[in-house]
C-alpha cells in the first residue's frame, strides 16, 4: 500500500474513531440535560462537526481499501474489456466530479476561513449558535482537504494499474 493510500485509511480510522465520541458526548449531554437538569451548549455543534469530518473522510478510506460499492451484475456479465472500459469510465468521473467539488470548496473556506475583521483579527464564519464556534469555516476547509485527498487516491488508482477497475479473480 502506497504512502497516499495509507495517509487515506489513517485519517478515515481517526475520523470514524469520532463517532464513539459522538456517542459518548451524547450520553453525557442526556445525562446533563435530564439527570442533572444542565445541558450543554456544545455538544450538538461538536458532534455535527466529527460526523462531518468522519464523512468527508471516509470516501478517500473506502478508495484506498478499494471498498466502494459497485453494482456490477452488467459489467461482470461482459468481461473483462467492459470491466477495464468501466474502470476508467468511473475514474473519469470520479476526477471530474471531485475536482470540481475540490475546487468550490476552496472558494467556500476561502471566503469562510480566512477573513479579518476591520482590526486585522482573524474573524472566521461562526456558527450562530450559544457556542458561536467557527465550525463551518473548519468543516469547509475539511471538505477541501478531504476532496483533495479522495482524487488523490483515485488518480492513483489510474497510475498504480493498467487495469483500473476492481480485483475479481
Amino acid at each position: 500500500m502506497a504512502y497516499l493510500d495509507r495517509l487515506a485509511v489513517w485519517l478515515g480510522r481517526i475520523a470514524a474513531a469520532g463517532f464513539f465520541v459522538i456517542v459518548a458526548m451524547m450520553v453525557f449531554e442526556v445525562v446533563a440535560r435530564y439527570g442533572f437538569n444542565a445541558p450543554t451548549y456544545w455538544a450538538h455543534e461538536i458532534a455535527g462537526v466529527l460526523a462531518a469530518i468522519a464523512f468527508i473522510f471516509g470516501g478517500a478510506y473506502c478508495m484506498a481499501l478499494d471498498a466502494h460499492m459497485r453494482i456490477t451484475s452488467f459489467i461482470d456479465a461482459r468481461g473483462p474489456r467492459l470491466r477495464r472500459l468501466s474502470g476508467y469510465l468511473s475514474i473519469a468521473a470520479g476526477t471530474v466530479y471531485l475536482s470540481g467539488l475540490a475546487y468550490a470548496a476552496w472558494r467556500m473556506s476561502e471566503k469562510s476561513l480566512f477573513r479579518t475583521s476591520m482590526t486585522g483579527a482573524w474573524d472566521p464564519e461562526r456558527s450562530g449558535s450559544s457556542w458561536n464556534s467557527p465550525s463551518p469555516s473548519l468543516i469547509k476547509f475539511a471538505l477541501f482537504l478531504g476532496a483533495c485527498l479522495f482524487l488523490l487516491v483515485l488518480l492513483r488508482r489510474l497510475v498504480r494499474t493498467p487495469d483500473p477497475g476492481p480485483d475479481r479473480d
